[in-house]
């Protein structure tokens, strides 16, 4: 028996079916061809997060481009997940980059960044982070890509989205184990140091939002993600 996960994993923004032929632009042909060492005649897997993940085979790379032919469907697309949302304030570029890649493995479906009263870093390179998504995705072996949305304002949301926002330091916050998230669920933890006094206030003041507790420790922004998300996951 042919063991699939051998062969390298690409996402391609390309629709897809049975003996299809998809360009490849430079940077797919550049990766393949010098950094896999993969040649014509070689087999990838590919998904483009809409039509299931397919083998196909390599017709040739070049140093500018290169051409792949849909071969055969091997997985189909499932069911669309819950819906399962983070909403962050963002944070330093390596701690980012680790929050990007753990929320992506754990399932979320969208990346809502917000800035807040203590937000540091406030201009995001979404490019950059829209390829860790798909580089995380690749890796984990998800067939789907979740969203990151505009960045936007604390205000701006409450009256627009239910949420469970992480409050740690609040006594009357229940455990994340208080509800249930068979439906799906939205989290929304604070920038480093928290939520200020005047957002904790805002976001009690919401009935579209109930207050969470993660527990005795007080957890960096990343870690707290990790947490919920992960909750859900194993909760399901």
């Amino acid at each position: 028996m042919v063991d699939l996960y051998k062969y390298p994993r690409l996402y391609l923004n390309a629709s897809f079916k049975e003996n299809a032929k998809i360009s490849l632009g430079a940077e797919h042909s550049h990766y393949l061809r010098n950094v896999l060492r993969k040649g014509a005649g070689d087999i990838l897997r590919i998904f483009n997060g809409e039509d299931g993940e397919w083998l196909a085979l390599i017709d040739a790379l070049g140093k500018k481009d290169g051409t792949i032919t849909l071969t055969k469907q091997i997985k189909k697309q499932p069911i669309a997940p819950i819906e399962l949302n983070l909403f962050f304030s963002p944070i330093k570029k390596h701690r980012m980059n680790f929050l990007i890649e753990k929320a992506v493995e754990l399932g979320v479906t969208g990346l809502y960044p917000i800035i807040m009263n203590r937000t540091e870093n406030r201009k995001l390179n979404e490019g950059r982070i829209n390829a860790q998504i798909i580089e995380a995705a690749e890796q984990c072996e998800r067939l789907d890509l979740p969203m990151l949305y505009p960045m936007q304002k604390l205000g701006d949301i409450l009256s627009k989205e239910r949420l469970y926002a992480c409050l740690e330091r609040n006594n009357g916050a229940k455990l994340i184990s208080s509800y249930s998230y068979e439906d799906g669920a939205s989290f929304i933890i604070g920038a480093e140091g928290g939520f200020d006094q005047q957002e904790i206030e805002l976001l009690l003041s919401s009935e579209k939002v109930a207050a969470i507790n993660l527990g005795d420790n007080i957890l960096r922004v990343e870690t707290a993600a990790i947490a919920c998300l992960s909750y859900v996951r194993l909760s399901l």
